[in-house]
């Protein structure tokens, strides 16, 4: 069973003149313990959306979240349960996410206090930093004394503190130098093996996802386009999209070709296409992908994929097999 599992989330929002943005469409996602699983796409995708009504911060229109086996409430006025505790979240701008007038030592232990259960010992302050590898002696010092990076650091200590099963990281590294974003990256893989938690990374930065990811889920205008482990996504990508994104990352080769751009822009989640989301944008569509939305099926062991192309070009290859 997985430890923290999506399925066909819904996440709408209210748009201008009367109108219902579905940012997330209809998602699934599992994560277990131990496993890093991203979540890419480009920006306005629904990436950061689904990452929030996935620890409760905004409520899902539809489907279902469960977090260690049990439904996960949404984030109300009262407390919430401390068996939900254990699902914490690092956002995106450690500038905005720490208290600015509260000594960093204050916020991680509170973080300890309200999410411990009975018979659990919360991490120590200074614990909670060295995990983090930086000092004890930096709790008496404020959020403005250190850098990004040492502040992400320090977010993620706040998280540590209540001994969490899960963490959702919502672009932890995008606000942050190159050096500190390989940095913050390499410490949340550590933390995951040797702590035994879920990482949910969501992410627009492929190069770094492909690092350190077990699983790679893309994402595109609110649906799961494909999914599988890292190295077979990108080995052999099977949507169109997948293959964009990977094309679009530059390469050290020195060769001087620039990458692939992929063109136009994401559509209005208010008025998504119809059939296909991706088939404006997209190379190879056909005449079915503008009226029929492909469904998210399995076409090899541990890969799915939404596309009507990529299902009909892997059945050939299967009856070309036998």
């Amino acid at each position: 069973m997985s430890l923290l599992s999506i399925r066909n989330l819904e996440v709408s929002y209210a748009g201008h003149a009367g109108t219902t943005v579905r940012a997330v469409a209809g998602a699934d996602i599992d994560v277990e313990a131990g496993q890093i699983v991203a979540l890419v796409g480009e920006s306005g995708c629904g990436k950061s959306s689904l990452g929030k009504a996935a620890v409760g911060l905004v409520p899902a229109s539809g489907g279902t979240i469960t977090f260690a086996g049990a439904p996960l409430t949404p984030l109300r006025r009262g407390a919430r349960p401390k068996a939900e505790r254990k699902l914490q979240m690092v956002f995106q701008d450690p500038f905005s996410s720490l208290n600015p007038r509260r000594r960093v030592g204050e916020l991680i232990a509170e973080g300890g206090q309200v999410a411990t259960e009975a018979g659990d010992t919360a991490m120590s302050v200074g614990e909670c930093l060295e995990r983090v590898g930086l000092s004890a002696a930096f709790a008496d010092r404020y959020p403005h004394q250190f850098s990004g990076g040492q502040r992400q650091r320090i977010a993620i200590a706040r998280a540590l503190a209540a001994r969490p099963r899960c963490i959702v990281a919502d672009e932890p590294i995008s606000a942050l130098d190159a050096s500190a974003q390989a940095a913050i990256a390499n410490l949340l893989v550590t933390l995951v093996r040797e702590l035994d938690m879920g990482l949910l990374f969501i992410s627009h930065d492929l190069a770094i996802v492909r690092t350190i990811a077990d699983v790679t889920t893309v994402m595109y205008l609110g649906k799961i386009v494909e999914s599988g482990p890292s190295a077979s996504v990108w080995r052999d990508p099977l949507h169109p999209y997948t293959r964009s994104l990977i094309g679009a990352i530059p390469r050290p080769d020195g060769l001087g070709m620039l990458p692939a751009d992929l063109p136009g822009d994401v559509p209005n989640p208010a008025r998504p296409p119809a059939g296909c989301r991706f088939h404006p944008r997209c190379p190879t569509a056909i005449a079915e992908c503008r009226t029929v939305e492909p469904l998210r099926e399995r076409l090899r062991p541990e890969r799915s994929v939404a596309c009507h192309v990529a299902a009909a070009m892997e059945q050939r290859v299967r009856a070309d097999a036998y």
